[in-house]
């Protein structure tokens, strides 16, 4: 099944670098999750997605299917054109950033806007902004009262909201009494060096502020977005199994609440499972497109519709940094969902009209169902 005509709602992705970032960034460190020197020099390489992409790379750049030859084109290649035209091909006509990541080394949500061929909008990454008004609080109170009316001053400009506790503490969030979360915060700021903001591990703290916000969300009507699943190493995976928001779905302080889980492989199922039963449960199919191979694609999208209502399905490409990685994700991400609607069609699962309908669903039209229009 072709989708090629269907534009893309990108409802999760970061910003492209800077040119003279994106110059001087070597090609493999955007084809893994791993930042180890060894296994980026030495292994990566040797990855299906790598190999993969070199080929569709070398094909887009007109050049021989090899590092040296691809390295020399992307160098002598003019960036905004080769950003413009990649971005035109993936035909994605709005993407929501994520702008909480490699702060001054990615152009900003109103650069990407501007100077590329779609709409973007903005999804706040909370323990980002949570983070930038430590230096300024010494009292969890006031520290609380002033993120609640930030996220609030914010919201007209957002699309969303975006967790990546994942990585921190994990998805089982609790709930602490007063006084354990002072003394965290505490502990923190004794151990603060510098004036910059902090990396926030305190899972007393990240626990507390996070369902601030999330309660903050459910009453402004912004959805938000949890890493769960695959990541680089800085992450547990076994604290990422989205089976741990169940109390979140659970909690009648949040009902109304719309929770997209990210990623979501290797725990494909268990998101699928969720977002069958609980009303605000989504699920999103970036990161193993394209990081995974065909038969690991293919899989994942199977997986994700096992249980999963169609109408709950959302694809991103979860791209960053690079023009070639939106390129990429597109182009596998529709490739891989038509092949899998056309297995639909031909066991009986659904219609071919049926299956149509469920890829402009995925592709795009869950997510503006979802997502709030203004920026």
């Amino acid at each position: 099944m072709k989708l090629d005509h269907i534009p893309i709602l990108d409802h999760h992705a970061h910003a492209i670098f800077h040119e003279e970032v994106w110059r001087v960034t070597p090609l493999q460190n955007y084809f893994t999750e791993a930042y180890d020197p060894q296994v980026l020099e030495r292994h990566t390489p040797h990855g299906i997605f790598y190999r993969r992409s070199l080929r569709e790379l070398a094909e887009f750049y007109g050049c021989e299917p090899e590092r040296v030859a691809l390295d020399a084109a992307r160098q002598t290649a003019d960036y905004p054109d080769v950003s413009r035209r990649m971005i035109g091909a993936a035909n994605i006509d709005t993407v929501l950033l994520d702008d909480g990541l490699l702060g001054g080394q990615l152009l900003t949500v109103a650069e990407s806007d501007a100077r590329l061929p779609w709409q973007a909008r903005r999804i706040l990454r909370l323990e980002a902004e949570l983070a930038d008004l430590v230096a300024q609080h010494d009292r969890v109170p006031e520290l609380l009262g002033a993120f609640e009316t930030h996220l609030r001053q914010a919201a007209p400009g957002l699309s969303g909201l975006k967790s990546v506790i994942a990585y921190r503490t994990g998805l089982a969030v609790e709930r602490w009494e007063t006084g354990e979360v002072q003394a965290a915060y505490d502990a923190l700021k004794r151990d603060l060096e510098t004036d910059e903001p902090p990396r926030l591990n305190s899972k007393p703290l990240l626990d507390t502020a996070l369902l601030l916000a999330l309660r903050v969300a459910c009453d402004l009507g912004l959805p938000v977005q949890f890493h769960t699943g695959y990541g680089d190493p800085d992450l547990d995976l076994r604290l990422a199994n989205p089976l741990h928001l169940r109390p979140l779905f659970e909690d009648p302080e949040l009902r109304g609440l719309n929770i997209v889980m990210l990623h979501c492989y290797p725990f494909t199922r268990e998101a699928g499972y969720l977002a069958s039963v609980y009303p605000g449960a989504y699920l999103d199919l970036s990161l193993s497109i394209p990081f995974l191979s065909q038969h690991g694609m293919t899989t994942h999208v199977h997986e994700a519709l096992h249980l999963s209502p169609l109408s709950k399905v959302l694809f991103s490409t979860d791209a960053s940094r690079t023009p070639e990685l939106f390129y990429l994700g597109a182009r596998w991400g529709r490739r891989v969902l038509g092949e899998v609607l056309e297995d639909t069609v031909r066991v009986g699962d659904l219609t071919r009209a049926e299956a149509e309908d469920a890829a402009v669903m995925i592709l795009r039209g869950n997510a503006l169902a979802l997502y709030p229009p203004q920026i």
